[in-house]
């Protein structure tokens, strides 16, 4: 079965960790593919690669996400629009986006909403 997450919670939301913690389940079961994870609104945030770095008992939940994705090479699409509102920027001038993330447009999640067996949402 394929799945679509959509996550808008804050990385200070409880809502957050809910939702890495799906996402980790989903990816392990023999019978379940993440078909699209999608960060929208505070969400964006997870994928900000200046989240505060310490050790990983201490460690934010943007970078619990941001090893994750890393890890386990998942596509993380970041929503352009919020992200550059937020100040997240991935380019020429600087990039403040996490590796393994990615810019993309609200046409991903469409895609996702029409092709995925079951939407998730987070926030």
């Amino acid at each position: 079965m394929q799945f679509a997450v959509l996550v808008n919670a804050a990385a200070d939301s409880p809502a957050a960790m809910t939702a890495l913690n799906t996402v980790k389940a989903l990816h392990t079961h023999p019978d379940h593919q993440l078909y699209r994870l999608f960060l929208y609104s505070d969400a964006v945030q997870l994928a900000n690669r200046h989240a505060w770095r310490g050790d990983a008992e201490n460690a934010t939940t943007a970078q619990q996400w941001q090893q994750w994705v890393q890890q386990n090479g998942i596509a993380a699409e970041v929503c352009v629009g919020a992200a550059q509102r937020r100040g997240i920027m991935d380019g020429e001038h600087g990039s403040t986006l996490a590796k393994g993330f990615s810019l993309v447009g609200l046409g991903q999640w469409a895609d996702a909403m029409i092709n995925a067996e079951r939407v998730l949402q987070f926030g």
